[in-house]
């Protein structure tokens, strides 16, 4: 078998995989993971206190009855005002998030860097890392953004997809590409092939001149400011709140369940993506490194302990990736009986089991608001 026919029957193998993959598969898999797990940590970063009571100040969340933790440090930006959010995502930005990654293994199948990753698995956790989510196989992704006519205008950041479809790595500009090429190499800088034979598409996922990471990622993906709520968010916190919707939509679940979600996220992270210095392999995948933690082992929106086989709610991969780590949270909040009779405040609790059980309540007001806003025309 030749290589490209050893790609292709590769990726027609992991789009097979993606098309089987259910709620209910992930759900069994996250249990399994997480069978024994504990208390997580409530109120990442320094200044928590103060940043949960002016947001609920701001968008009229009413009294909070109890105060956030400090057990960790870091900053955790204030939402609205004169420092909001787009932050701007450039063909450099790309190239220079898919650099970190020189020297990682090829792995077929794989997504975590500190393992190996395959080609479209580096593509995938790249973007990420600038707040753009991509779907997880070649065949997704190369239905992504515009296309670009050829190599003469393609730009650093734009996909280049070779060998009929079956490969892509990510351009670099000057005649550089970087890619996960082929079991037993390492993602690497070299020269781009593409320019001369192989090229199948190119597509451009980052408009020239940059755009917010909401703006960049397509419509499948991308959910725009739609009320006062999310206007406070940032593009990160804001794509990270759609996640967490959609994972709730996607199960089946009721509203409650996101105002749940985002409630206790909001409190915990502040709709950070933390990583903390105790938890190998965090700082890695977190896609902003000044998000940093150190309350116990906790990392993640969710705040999430990660330490051992009977202190831990998943691995790191899963507590440090949006959708993962939501769906964990779904998970042990369907579990608790009454749930959804329970004050959203007694059920976040019972499922973070925090040293501030009261803390969720503040966040109630703003995480129905947002629920409302992102959910709209949705059918729950």
């Amino acid at each position: 078998m030749t290589f490209t026919e050893s790609m292709g029957r590769i990726q027609q193998i992991q789009s097979t995989l993606a098309s089987f993959q259910t709620p209910a598969t992930a759900r069994a898999a996250s249990v399994a993971a997480t069978a024994q797990g504990s208390a997580s940590g409530t109120g990442t970063g320094a200044g928590a206190t103060a940043f949960a009571d002016t947001l609920a100040a701001t968008l009229g969340a009413g009294a909070t009855g109890a105060t956030g933790a400090t057990g960790a440090t870091g900053a955790a930006a204030a939402l609205g005002g004169a420092t909001s959010g787009s932050t701007g995502v450039s063909g450099s930005d790309i190239a220079a998030a898919a650099k970190k990654y020189v020297g990682v293994p090829y792995v077929w199948g794989g997504t975590d860097p500190r393992k190996g990753m395959d080609c479209s698995g580096f593509v995938q956790r790249v973007f990420g890392d600038v707040g753009i989510d991509l779907p997880r196989v070649v065949s997704q992704q190369m239905k992504h953004g515009t296309p670009v006519a050829s190599m003469a205008q393609a730009k650093a950041g734009d996909l280049l997809i070779s060998h009929g479809g079956k490969h892509i790595s990510i351009y670099l500009g000057d005649g550089k590409a970087i890619d996960a090429p082929m079991p037993g190499k390492t993602i690497q800088v070299r020269d781009a092939w593409e320019m001369r034979s192989n090229l199948y598409a190119i597509r451009r996922i980052v408009p020239e001149g940059g755009a917010s990471a909401a703006a960049a990622v397509s419509a499948a993906g991308a959910t725009a400011a739609a009320g006062p709520a999310t206007a406070k968010l940032d593009a990160s916190q804001r794509r990270y709140a759609q996640i967490i919707v959609d994972e709730v939509r996607a199960k089946g679940l009721p509203a409650q369940a996101a105002v749940n979600a985002i409630s206790t996220a909001l409190q915990e992270s502040s709709l950070r993506m933390y990583w903390n210095p105790k938890v190998p392999g965090s700082r890695e995948l977190a896609p902003d490194v000044s998000a940093r933690g150190t309350d116990g082992y906790s990392v993640g929106l969710f705040q999430q302990q990660v330490h051992g086989n009977h202190f831990s709610w998943g691995t790191v991969a899963e507590a440090m990736d949006a959708r993962a780590s939501t769906r964990m949270f779904l998970d042990r909040l369907t579990k608790v009986p009454g749930w959804q009779s329970m004050s959203v405040a007694a059920a976040d609790q019972a499922v973070q089991r925090s040293a501030f059980p009261h803390a969720y309540a503040k966040w109630e007001h703003t995480a129905r608001q947002i629920v409302s806003e992102l959910g709209r025309g949705a059918s729950w």
